[in-house]
């Protein structure tokens, strides 16, 4: 997963929710629904969390902010040479302790190396100090989700909730839809769907829309097609993704499983995947390929072809 700051001159702060696609496999014992297994797994497509400059009020009473070590660090930063940019803040954080803009230049270069957990070292340093800093605590689930880390993000996301309540402070229905996705990626389908609820009342429309899809998948993953329909055409009234029509077919498969497979159904199902195997996104594409698969080899009296298509062989990431 990979953070991209904006041209930010001072402070850098992560913002947005990584996107991920949720492929299902129907694995089906005996043909009927209520013996089907749905197998959730995660495949990141999109992998971009965007990341814009902030400047709260907490961080205008910074003293030195300005100093030259963070322009100096922050200038290798933007020239992406980000070890230069590690060595020129090390000496500054040691100086300064826990100064919060150091501490977050420092995970983005972290970031962008794909260090995360050197990055959520760094950040978690700033929540101790500064823990109402707007963003962070999303900040911290987004890197322990793109590091794999979903029972440790879905642990930190739940913490993060309880502080805000005990505190009576309302909790971002971006936390909650971060939270949504840890708990789907943990196969959580039932507490993802309430969380995901809470996100897609949020006044952003980004983080709406993917309330909307965290929702769908969740639907999908409880085998309730209707809804899910019904939540996956109001996320495209908001946009156009190639990710819907992923979901679309996912749909019709297991309603096709549902059906026990009927032959006369299997060539549709084979052609929604197909449109997805043109897609100019890698992951995307290759994720078709291995449903198509999966579709031809479903027995007609029910179950998949084989004990490998009760598991994903996409380039896909399971919640412990």
């Amino acid at each position: 997963m990979d953070f991209r700051p904006a041209s930010a001159r001072r402070y850098l702060h992560f913002v947005g929710a990584p996107q991920s696609v949720f492929l299902l496999f129907a694995v089906s014992q005996g043909g009927a629904l209520p013996a089907m297994r749905v197998v959730l797994c995660i495949l990141l497509i999109l992998p971009m969390l965007a990341v814009a400059a902030q400047k709260d009020e907490a961080d205008k009473k910074e003293a030195k902010t300005g100093d030259a070590a963070y322009e100096r660090a922050l200038a290798y930063y933007e020239q992406k040479n980000y070890d230069a940019c590690l060595t020129a803040v090390r000496p500054a954080i040691k100086d300064s302790g826990t100064k919060p803009e150091l501490r977050i230049l420092a995970a983005h270069c972290h970031t962008a190396k794909k260090n995360y957990s050197d990055a959520v070292y760094h950040l978690r340093a700033v929540a101790e100090e500064t823990p109402d800093r707007p963003g962070l605590r999303e900040d911290i689930i987004g890197l322990l989700f793109a590091s794999g880390r979903f029972k440790e993000a879905r642990k930190a996301g739940y913490s993060f909730i309880e502080d805000l309540k005990d505190a009576d402070k309302p909790v971002p229905q971006q936390l909650s839809l971060l939270v949504a996705r840890a708990e789907l990626a943990y196969g959580n389908a039932a507490q993802a769907l309430t969380l995901a609820r809470d996100a897609k009342q949020s006044a952003d429309n980004a983080v709406k829309y993917l309330g909307l899809i965290t929702e769908t998948r969740a639907l999908i993953a409880l085998a309730n097609f209707d809804e899910a329909d019904i939540s996956l055409s109001y996320a495209e009234s908001m946009r156009d993704s190639e990710l819907h029509a992923l979901l679309r077919a996912n749909i019709a498969e297991l309603q096709w499983a549902k059906n026990k497979f009927p032959e006369d159904k299997r060539a549709d199902i084979v052609a929604q995947y197909e449109k997805i195997t043109r897609s100019q996104n890698n992951e995307l594409r290759n994720a078709a390929q291995k449903n198509i698969e999966r579709v031809k080899m479903a027995k007609a009296h029910g179950g998949a072809g084989s004990a490998a298509d009760r598991t994903s062989s996409s380039p896909a990431t399971k919640a412990p």
